[in-house]
């Protein structure tokens, strides 16, 4: 792993003591969403943190709507070049992510999820795994991967044989294909929207990733795996699973069921498949 930049340390040295130091504004970005109701002042019982590349605009509005009553969700982002490629995203990795994970650590989370499903499939199924060990290491939080949620999201729901369907370009698409082929699952059916521009992943409409699904679907299938987190893939989720008739797992829905998790939350939330209502 690379060397801890300055204002790594810092911020280390911010999550241990508490003690502010001083870091460049630039370098301080975060956001914060709350709970579907407002939560008053004092009453947030469980704060999640969340890091994203710079070009989700996703996961903050949902994950906060359908947040139990006291969770609030604070993010970090990380500079994500808008030609989606392998390359752009392990640069994302490499130069960003562990200064993202440190700045949001020092709001002291009760739980981190690292909410980029491309850049693990990019790099495999041991760098994945890897990172999920250096966040919770170097952040002293509990921390998940969205790959890393997604195969325990698999794992929950009994599925070994998968239709995946994807907005990403084939390349990425492919590299997926082998990342859940080397986590023990079968692939029986793909389809793919061939997107390169990693701000349109979140132009696909409802009725877009529907046709997707379709297309990707197979009756030997336990299981229908939806993925990328700038996806609108949750809200497709219950539509599909009465359609059918067995469950539908997506980067989203699986991420902020393990940050939920993660964090002690087990209420049930319904409309988004059998995964956050049932497990």
């Amino acid at each position: 792993m690379r060397a801890k930049m300055a204002g790594e340390r810092n911020l280390e040295m911010i999550i241990s003591t508490g003690v502010p130091v001083s870091v460049h504004p630039a370098s301080a970005q975060s956001a914060t969403l709350h709970a579907r109701s407002p939560v008053p002042q004092g009453r947030v019982h469980t704060r999640l943190g969340i890091i994203l590349p710079s070009v989700n605009t996703v996961v903050e509005p949902w994950f906060g709507a359908v947040a139990p009553a006291g969770v609030a969700f604070h993010a970090s982002r990380m500079l994500l070049d808008n030609n989606l490629t392998p390359e752009a995203l392990r640069r994302m990795d490499e130069e960003e992510g562990m200064h993202a994970a440190l700045q949001i650590a020092s709001c002291r989370p009760d739980a981190i999820a690292y909410c980029c499903t491309a850049s693990s499939v990019v790099q495999g199924l041991a760098y994945d795994r890897q990172l999920q060990k250096e966040l919770s290491e170097r952040t002293g939080r509990s921390c998940c991967t969205a790959m890393g949620a997604i195969i325990e999201a698999l794992r929950a729901i009994e599925a070994r044989n998968l239709a995946v369907a994807s907005p990403y370009p084939d390349a990425i698409d492919q590299m997926e294909h082998g990342f859940l082929t080397q986590a023990g699952f079968t692939i029986v059916g793909t389809a793919n929207l061939a997107i390169s521009e990693s701000f349109r992943l979140a132009d696909p409409t409802t009725d877009e990733l529907i046709a997707l699904a379709r297309r990707a679907w197979r009756p030997e299938a336990d299981a229908l795996l939806i993925t990328c987190l700038n996806t609108y893939s949750h809200t497709v989720v219950q539509a599909l699973e009465d359609e059918l008739r067995k469950p539908v797992i997506t980067s989203t829905q699986a991420t902020l069921w393990k940050l939920l998790r993660m964090s002690g939350w087990i209420d049930p939330i319904d409309g988004y498949g059998r995964l956050l209502h049932s497990h």
